[in-house]
Formats: structure tokens, C-alpha cells, sequence
């Protein structure tokens, strides 16, 4: 049987030499007569005779050079495959319309009754339908088992000669008759099954050469396309992640909030009264005593108002009631009202544009973004020794960004290697926050140069004022 497959394919490969060379005898005998035809009008005084030798000798031309495509359809194809390949990779970006344009591309220009795309899932052994087009009934067969040997899936070949095998079994039941195998070097991409041609040809040995020269081309796209979805997925998969660790570090700021209140404050409360209960039972004659009650009685309360700012601070309540500039400027204020240990004041300026009447309707985007906001400000202020610093967010129709920048003395480092290190959970904690949403989030820094932080983040939701601007200056 191999001798017979190799005398077989001696056969083929000798007629094809002698097609071929038949037909370049052919191209060039009818582009010879077709320039005696130019040349003979020349010599020729008849008018009507002279113009139909013109016209035959175009004629000829003509069907010289439509000769290639005549006699070579499946080369044009090629061509054009290989030129829309291109043309698709450099327009698409996206995983899922690379898979889109290639699958239509295919389907239309091979003139198919059906094709289907696939990819190989090495861990699992099987083929994974991407895409399909044309009437096919999927069903169970949306995967199949890769129960070949590597080097029995190569090249491009009909399905009936593929070797006995759930594979080949089913690609038959969904009406493919040819498979081109996508490889690049070693690695088996996946594969794409040909069905019927509308014009009820079959795939000769011709059409399969041609099919294997653009498989190559065919992988590359299909790998980008697979590799930008697992990329656009692992992204997901990271927002997801980033938004469930920022959410259980919110319920945990709510309970560890509503826990002070409730328990801490209410005891602190209950001791302040007894001590004042306990300074009005004295007698004239305790007058030590009563300043060391009294002494007693301000050192609770400092401790119940920092209390009552850190209660603030990790779960404030203005901003789920009055909204994010609210919130930001009453936290300014709370600074204002700290004692501080720069030597001299710190200017605030915060502007805020598109922020009406309107909040944004998801809760747990304003929460971060006011962390965002706020956690650049500490860092202006405690690590920076800025003396000035300008906030500025505005809402945009597709987004929302936030500036944040201060005339400080810059990071000595890049912000990238201080990420996470010695303690440093804020510029961490900035990055998370904005990356939950799809955003992203910049630093721009010098030593002495002060820094920058930039955070856009994308919103379905416009403001519906874009143009409001409101404007406050604190001094802290």
C-alpha cells in the first residue's frame, strides 16, 4: 500500500509538471499571436479588416492574462486569503473579531456551504470549536477528541483519508470533508474544517497544496486571536479578583467602624458620665482629686473624638449621604482640625467638574474613587512635605479622572519599586482600586520635582452637568 500511496503521488507530481508546462506553452503562444494581431493592422490599408485583427489581437491578450487565474483559481484564492490575513490582523484588536473577520473571510472567498475553526486544548487532548459558519447542527460535537498522534495531523488532506478516529468520525458528521491542520514550528494550534464548495467541487491536490502554503498565515491568526481572549480573560479574572479583596477590606472597615461605635464610644461615654457623677459627690476638701478627675475626664474625651475621626475615616458616612466632594472636603476639614507637623500651612485647592446635583449610581465606584483621592493626598502630605496641593477630578462622558499634584520633594524612586515595599500598602492599595474598574493609574515624580498621580477610570454612566465646575481651597 505505501509503494502504491508513493507511485501514486510520483504520478501526480509528474502530470502536474507537464500541466504546468503545457500551459506556459500555451500563455506564451497566445501572447505571441495576440501582438502578430497588433502588429499586422499595421500593414493593413482596409479599415474593417485592420479593426478586427485590433480587436482579435486584444482578445488574445486579454485571455493571456486571464489565462493564470483561469487555469489556477485556487492560486487567486491564496492570494486573496493571504492579503484579507493581513488586512484582518492589522484592523482588529479584539480576540473575538479576529475569529469573526477570519471564520466570514474563509467561508466567502472558498465559496462554502459550511467551515468550522478549532482549538487544540492541550492539557484536555480535544478540539475546541471557535467559530462555525454555514447551517451545521453542533450539538454534542462542540468538542472533539484529539486522539491522534501529532504527526497524523499535518498538513492539509480530505477527512476521509485522515487515519480511523473519534476526530475523524467527528468532523465527517458535521459535513467536513477537508481539514487543514495550524501549526506553527512544533506547536499544533487547532484546525479548520472545510465543508462543500456551493459550486459541488471537491478539494483536489491542487487546492489542498495551496490550503497547507496558507495554513501557516491561518495558525498566526488564529493563535494572536486566542492569545488576546486569554488575555482579555485573565484581565477580567483580575478586576474580579482586585473588586473581591477591595470588598472584603470595606466590610471589614464597616464592621471595624460600626464596632467602635457602638462599643467602644458607648463605654467611653458611660465612663465619662460616672466621673462627672463622681466629681459632683466630692466634698470641698478633694480638691486634688477633682483635678485629677478632671485631668481623667479630657483625656476620655480626646480619646472619644480621635475615635470618632478614625470611625470616619474608615467608613465615612458622608459620602454614602451627601456624595464625593461632600466627603472629600469634610475630610479636609478633619485635617484642618488635626494637629499637624509641618512647620508651615498647606494649601488645598480641589476642583471638581461635570459633579452636579447627579452621583454616580454605582456606590462602590464613588467609595473608591474617594480612596483613590484621599490616599494621594496623605501621601502629599505626610511622605512629600508639600505646600501646596491641587485636586482636580472631572467626570467625563466616558470616563471619570482624578488628578492629584503637589509641589513636594518627589519620590527618590521609581513608583514601581516602592509598590508594596517597607509597608508601603497606599500606592498599592491606589493601583488595585483603579485597575477593580478598568482604569489605570500614573505617576509622574522627580526628587524635587514634586509628583503627579493621574487615575482615568471608564463609566457607562455621563454626567449630565459636564460643564459645572466647583471650586474650594482649604488651608490645613
Amino acid at each position: 500500500m505505501e509503494k502504491e500511496g508513493v507511485v501514486r503521488g510520483e504520478l501526480l507530481t509528474r502530470q502536474d509538471r507537464l500541466s504546468t508546462r503545457s500551459r506556459r506553452w500555451i500563455h506564451l503562444a497566445l501572447l505571441v499571436v495576440g501582438l502578430a494581431f497588433l502588429i499586422i493592422p499595421l500593414f493593413v490599408f482596409e479599415f474593417k479588416l485592420a479593426f478586427f485583427w485590433l480587436l482579435g489581437g486584444l482578445g488574445c491578450l486579454w485571455l493571456g492574462a486571464r489565462l493564470e487565474e483561469i487555469w489556477h483559481p485556487a492560486r487567486q484564492v491564496y492570494r486573496q486569503i493571504i492579503e484579507r490575513c493581513s488586512q484582518i490582523v492589522g484592523e482588529s484588536s479584539d480576540g473575538e473579531q479576529l475569529l469573526d473577520k477570519l471564520s466570514q473571510s474563509l467561508y466567502q472567498t472558498l465559496a462554502l456551504e459550511s467551515l468550522t475553526i478549532w482549538r487544540r486544548q492541550a492539557e484536555e487532548s480535544t478540539l475546541t470549536l471557535l467559530r462555525y459558519q454555514g447551517a451545521l447542527n453542533i450539538g454534542d460535537l462542540a468538542e472533539l477528541p484529539l486522539d491522534l498522534a501529532m504527526g497524523q495531523v499535518q498538513g492539509s488532506r480530505p477527512v476521509v483519508d485522515l487515519p480511523e478516529s473519534a476526530l475523524r468520525q467527528g468532523l465527517m458528521a458535521l459535513g467536513m470533508q477537508a481539514a487543514i491542520s495550524l501549526r506553527l514550528g512544533e506547536e499544533l494550534v487547532g484546525l479548520i474544517g472545510l465543508g462543500r464548495t456551493h459550486f459541488g467541487r471537491g478539494y483536489t491536490t491542487e487546492t489542498l497544496r495551496w490550503l497547507d502554503l496558507m495554513a501557516g498565515q491561518l495558525a498566526l491568526v488564529v493563535k494572536n486571536a486566542c492569545l488576546i481572549g486569554d488575555l482579555e480573560e485573565t484581565v477580567k479574572k483580575l478586576q474580579l479578583a482586585y473588586r473581591r479583596s477591595i470588598e472584603v477590606e470595606a466590610e471589614e472597615r464597616q464592621r471595624l467602624a460600626v464596632e467602635l461605635h457602638d462599643e467602644i464610644l458607648s463605654r467611653l461615654t458611660t465612663v465619662t458620665m460616672s466621673l462627672r457623677h463622681s466629681q459632683g459627690q466630692l466634698g470641698p476638701e478633694a480638691d486634688k482629686l477633682q483635678r485629677q478627675l478632671e485631668s481623667v475626664s479630657q483625656e476620655i474625651g480626646y480619646i472619644s473624638r480621635r475615635l470618632r475621626e478614625i470611625t470616619q475615616g474608615l467608613h465615612p458616612s458622608v459620602l454614602s449621604d451627601l456624595g464625593l466632594i461632600s466627603a472629600l472636603q469634610a475630610y479636609m476639614d478633619a485635617l484642618g482640625k488635626q494637629i499637624r507637623s509641618q512647620p508651615v500651612g498647606v494649601v488645598v485647592a480641589l476642583t471638581a467638574q461635570g459633579f452636579g446635583e447627579q452621583r454616580l449610581a454605582e456606590p462602590k465606584l464613588e467609595r473608591d474613587i474617594y480612596y483613590i483621592t484621599r490616599q494621594a493626598l496623605d501621601n502629599a502630605l505626610k511622605h512629600a512635605q508639600a505646600e501646596q496641593v491641587f485636586i482636580h477630578l472631572r467626570w467625563l462622558e466616558d470616563a471619570l479622572s482624578i488628578t492629584v499634584q503637589d509641589t513636594g520633594c518627589g519620590l527618590k524612586e521609581p513608583p514601581e519599586q516602592l509598590i508594596g515595599q517597607n509597608g508601603r500598602l497606599g500606592l498599592l492599595s491606589m493601583y488595585e482600586r483603579a485597575l477593580a474598574w478598568g482604569g489605570r493609574l500614573t505617576i509622574q515624580t522627580g526628587r524635587g520635582q514634586g509628583t503627579t498621580i493621574h487615575a482615568r477610570i471608564p463609566v457607562d454612566q455621563p454626567s449630565s452637568t459636564p460643564t459645572h465646575l466647583q471650586a474650594f481651597t482649604h488651608y490645613l
